[in-house]
């Protein structure tokens, strides 16, 4: 079931990404004002689901600022509106798989089901305890056990999203930044599992859960990179 939810989740991010490719690109013919006020919904929209992974309605906010930002769209001719129909069908799109998205990242494994699993895994471990005699199944025991564990505490960690998919979606949310142009964004929590290149600059964001609100600053990855990024750590989390 947890596997289930994955692919289906890898299957909905790739879908989204592609939605919002199409919104960039459709938005270029429909007026320079939209086409700008199209890249910095998916520049926000982009940092705000990647910094709450499983809170995904963070975005709703910016989606619906987009649906207030038709008056700005460029319509002169016939081919223009034959273009914005294609961007409206692409958002609706768009729409339907982000309510999706929002699903199944909250979604979590029942914790009857959970509490099962451990009972289960208990029962197991407690026969192999009381099997053990030779040296043989004394080390089956002990490989057997550590092996339920992993698995248990693998499964947890799948449930709560902290493996696998969240590389995905840093994939998808870098291709999209690349495509505005706009330097790529990392949340402060989320840099051990990103490869930065030497010389180019990212968006590190901090965030403070008692304001409520985050800081974004611009670092260079070069020698004093860690250096900087641990001052400015320090510097957010006294306040």
């Amino acid at each position: 079931m947890v596997l289930s939810r994955l692919n289906a989740l890898k299957e909905a991010t790739a879908i989204e990404t592609s939605r919002l490719t199409s919104l960039f690109q459709l938005s270029k013919y429909l007026g320079t004002e939209f086409h700008e006020r199209v890249k910095n919904f998916m520049d926000e929209y982009t940092r705000l689901t990647l910094r709450d992974y499983e809170k995904y309605e963070v975005g709703r906010d910016s989606v619906y600022s987009l649906y207030d930002s038709f008056r700005l769209m460029d319509l002169k001719n016939e081919h223009k509106k034959i273009i914005a129909s294609s961007f409206f069908q692409s958002l609706g799109d768009f729409g339907v798989v982000r309510e999706k998205l929002e699903y199944l990242t909250k979604m979590k494994m029942l914790k009857a089901m959970k509490i099962a699993n451990l009972v289960l895994a208990l029962i197991l471990i407690t026969l192999l305890f009381l099997n053990r005699g030779e040296t043989f199944t004394g080390t089956l025991f002990v490989l057997l056990s550590t092996t339920i564990i992993f698995l248990l505490l693998i499964l947890e960690d799948y449930d709560n999203l902290k493996i696998g998919e969240y590389a995905i979606n840093i994939s998808n949310a870098e291709q999209l930044f690349d495509l505005i142009d706009k330097e790529r964004y990392y949340p402060e929590i989320l840099l051990s599992k990103v490869k930065l290149e030497e010389g180019r600059t990212y968006r590190i964001g901090f965030y403070d859960k008692k304001e409520n609100n985050e800081k974004i600053v611009n670092l260079v990855y070069n020698h004093s990179f860690n250096l900087k990024l641990n001052n400015l750590f320090n510097k957010f989390k006294k306040k």
